[in-house]
């Protein structure tokens, strides 16, 4: 369980500077530079929504590693035992992409051209 954490947290937060980090950490910056304060409530609960389920998916993560150490120490097990977990993670890579890819659409929608750069200009 502590390895698919593990790797959650690094897919998350990777050297502080992956876009997952800034979408789920833009309080401040938002209110700050963001005039409207509807468009404020969609940004803000965006991000509070991509942060639950991306905790939510640290979930299905562990399981994973915990299936790949499971497939580890099974002496009967092949290369296709692995394929099979692998072919797992992946998809929830792939999901962990589209909600960071999804919540970032829904938040440059809420802004203009001058307050996104405004929030993301420290980011950089």
């Amino acid at each position: 369980m502590i390895w698919g954490t593990l790797a959650l947290l690094i897919l998350l937060f990777g050297g502080g500077d992956g876009l997952a980090f800034y979408l789920t950490n833009l309080k401040g910056d938002v209110k700050e530079h963001v005039q409207e304060k509807a468009q404020q409530t969609i940004i803000l609960d965006t991000s509070k929504a991509l942060a639950q389920d991306l905790a939510a998916l640290a979930g299905e993560i562990d399981n994973h590693f915990e299936d790949l150490a499971e497939v580890h120490g099974e002496y009967d097990s092949v290369a296709s035992d692995f394929d099979e977990v692998v072919a797992e993670l992946k998809v929830d890579q792939k999901g962990f992409s589209r909600l960071v890819l999804d919540a970032r659409d829904i938040m440059h929608e809420q802004m203009t051209k001058a307050e996104w750069e405004a929030v993301f200009a420290e980011k950089e």
